[in-house]
Order: structure tokens, then sequence, then C-alpha cells
């Protein structure tokens, strides 16, 4: 069970230890590897552009968040930007598709008890199956080539060989592979959703595009055009185009259940 999903008591641990990963200076630390898929990004657009004009955005933007997904928590080249068919991008898309299977499923597991009986048989095991050979995989690897990055991945290495950190006596790979799967799936629909409705709203209003382009190079000629981590804190107008693009679209509603011990 991910995190998502977990009671209090479990939940808080697994919190306390996975917190550190988004601290300001591990997304610091991590930044040149977001400017690396950042590149394969410009240079796919780029084709994209001088072939037909036209930019589906929501594929173009889904296809750069799983590259720095994979970059960041996984260690991985995942290459989606040059992959038409890559299965990580597949697997993101097919988690969140809406099918009558997924509303069923949703509505299964807030009856805990029915679901351990039957969820199984909604679940997407394809989908499952992969993550857990991904996480396994790179664990392994990892181990075996004795590789540290302090990310995502080294975290979950962490809480399996120290299972005493979450109170447990043992870390199981089904429990290792279901934060792998939860940490991917929020970064996927989130931040791919977020931009390509930012690319969208920028295109709809060229004001606001125009304004945002002064900043964005004022803000690096004063830096001869180097694209930094502080830089990026700088464009305040482009912060608020991202604060109110989070009020009007919603991309994931969380209901969290509150247990109260008497």
């Amino acid at each position: 069970m991910h995190l998502f999903r977990l009671d209090a008591v479990r939940w808080r641990p697994l919190r306390t230890r996975l917190s550190p990963i988004f601290t300001s200076g591990k997304l610091k630390d991590m930044f040149h590897l977001l400017l690396n898929c950042s590149d394969h990004f410009e240079k796919y657009l780029d084709q994209i552009v001088s072939k037909d004009g036209i930019v589906e955005c929501r594929d173009l933007t889904s296809k750069f968040t799983t590259d720095v997904i994979g970059s960041c928590a996984f260690g991985l080249e995942i290459n989606a930007l040059k992959e038409e068919n890559n299965q990580f991008q597949k697997m993101g898309r097919k988690i969140f598709r809406s099918t009558s299977k997924t509303v069923i499923r949703i509505l299964l597991r807030e009856v805990p008890w029915l679901y351990k009986h039957f969820g199984y048989l909604l679940d997407d095991h394809d989908v499952t199956k992969f993550m857990t050979d991904v996480t396994r995989d790179t664990i392994q690897y990892r181990k075996q080539n004795n590789i540290s990055r302090h990310d995502f991945i080294d975290t979950l290495i962490d809480l399996k060989d120290n299972p005493d950190k979450l109170g447990v006596n043992n870390v199981t790979d089904a429990f290792i592979a279901a934060q792998s799967f939860v940490f991917f799936a929020a970064g996927f629909e989130t931040s791919s959703s977020t931009m390509s409705y930012a690319m969208y709203e920028l295109a709809q209003n060229q004001s606001i595009q125009d304004k945002v382009r002064e900043e964005i190079k004022e803000v690096l000629n004063n830096d001869d055009g180097v694209i930094l981590y502080e830089n990026i804190k700088k464009m305040s107008y482009l912060e608020k185009i991202f604060q109110g693009l989070f009020l009007r679209n919603n991309s994931l509603i969380i209901q969290r259940l509150k247990f109260i011990s008497k």
C-alpha cells in the first residue's frame, strides 16, 4: 500500500523519511538533471515545429515529465522524447485513463474489506509488474555497483535495509514498488497537466506571453544567459502565472481519512 492509502500509524514515519527528498537543497542538487532534460525537450520541440508547426501540448509535456522523473527520482534515462512508444509514458497514460473499470476500482477502495477480496480483479497488473520490475532492478543495480545518488531510490533502499525506521520488521518488494508507483504517478499527471495548461493559456494570451518572455530574458541576461536555480526564483511574474493555473485547474483532489482514536 502506498503513502496516500496508509493509515495514520504507518503514514507518519514514511512521510518523515520521504519528505527530505523535496527540500530546496535537494531540488537544487537535481537542477542540472532537469536542465539536461530541458535541452532534449528544446531540440525535440524544434523538430516538431519545423515539420508541422502544430504542437499537441499534452503529449509533449507528458514526455518531458516522464524524462525528468526518470532522471531525478530513478536515475534512469527514459528517453520518452526520443521513443514514440516509450514504456514509461504508456504506463503513465494507463494509470490515469478514465474507464468504467477505473471508476469501480476507486469506489471499491473506499470499502477496504471488499477491495481486499475483489480489488485484484480490477487492478492493472501490467502496470504493477512494470513498476515492481523497474524498482527492483534499479535497486539491485545500485547495490551491486555501490551507486549512491541521495535520491528517491536511495531512500527506498534505506527503508528496505532498515525497516525499523518505519516501525515494522520487514519491508516487502510490493511495498517499495507501491511508493515508486505513487511517486511516478503523482509527478507524471500533475506536472504535465500544469505545463500543458500553461502553454495553452500563454498561446491564447499574447500580451501575457510577451511579458513573461521579457522577464525571463531580463533575468537570464543578468547572468550571461545561464539558467540557474537561483534565477528561476527571481521570475516573479512566471510564478504568478503558475499560481493562477493552480487555482483554476486542480489536477488531483486527495481525500484524507481522519482517524480519531478514543
